[in-house]
């Protein structure tokens, strides 16, 4: 049997920290730069025909595809997909990619992602602390820019089984998320807001995340970028939910929304 000291968990706890210090470091010096590139590249009226940067330090290095949700929480299904509630278009899970250098991809986030299985593995029992709790806050906020940066690089196309939308479907799925608002600068605002919520190192709005409990063991997901994410877990039988801006008085508060969300995404 094969135990594991407290000085490697402190060692491993020191290399996941200077990962999380890594990424707000690059998005505080370079995140404006980022946030141009990422909001301009494939709009049509300004569109960006540079080499691709990575979308956390800038670097036009070594440029490799990063899977906007791990592997691991769509046990590596090639069909499971997720749908946009802009344009109700599908993209599988495994073909939803964003760029990143070889350094960000496999020296910051891959130690990150493995960090967070081993910390949902521990869920179902319950056997978390605050650190873990803030780490999977931590996660969840390079999830959700994750996410928007993928919206930005993406076309409209068309809306559901239409056909081609020749006057929208040039424009970048998360420019017209905010159509209705005649605004689609807020693309732009919102990736800038999911960076900083990344460079803030403190997490304290505990009550904002929460870890509920599920009948079986199955993946979901849903979101609306900038105000909350939904993730059930196929290996526990356990899912977390997280309010990006939103505290509350009590628990009970913060779970009574979430499962109202729930229940109204769950009938949509």
């Amino acid at each position: 049997m094969i135990f594991t000291s407290d000085t490697q968990i402190y060692k491993r706890m020191q290399k996941i920290d200077s990962n999380f210090t890594q990424l707000r470091v690059n998005l505080r010096k370079y995140g404006i730069e980022i946030a141009e590139d990422v909001f301009h590249r494939f709009h049509p009226a300004t569109k960006n025909t540079g080499n691709e940067i990575c979308v956390f330090c800038n670097s036009t290095l070594k440029i490799t595809k990063e899977h906007v949700l791990p592997k691991w929480v769509f046990e590596k299904n090639v069909e499971s997909s997720l749908i946009s509630s802009v344009n109700k278009q599908t993209q599988t899970y495994n073909k939803a990619v964003i760029p990143a250098c070889a350094i960000c991809n496999n020296s910051i986030l891959a130690p990150i992602e493995k960090h967070i299985y081993k910390i949902v593995l521990n869920l179902e029992k319950h056997n978390y602390d605050r650190e873990d709790l803030s780490n999977l806050i931590r996660w969840l906020e390079i999830l959700d820019y994750k996410l928007q940066v993928f919206d930005c690089r993406r076309l409209y196309i068309k809306h559901g089984k239409g056909k081609y939308d020749s006057t929208w479907g040039i424009l970048p799925v998360g420019h017209l998320r905010h159509f209705v608002d005649l605004n689609p600068l807020k693309a732009y605002d919102f990736i800038r807001s999911s960076q900083r919520r990344i460079t803030v190192k403190k997490k304290t709005v505990f009550n904002s995340l929460l870890v509920l409990d599920t009948l079986y063991a199955h993946f979901n997901f849903f979101t609306q970028p900038n105000k909350y994410i939904f993730i059930s877990f196929p290996m526990q039988k356990t899912a977390i939910f997280y309010f990006f801006r939103k505290e509350f008085e009590t628990d009970s508060e913060a779970y009574e929304e979430a499962l109202y969300i729930i229940e109204q995404v769950s009938k949509s």
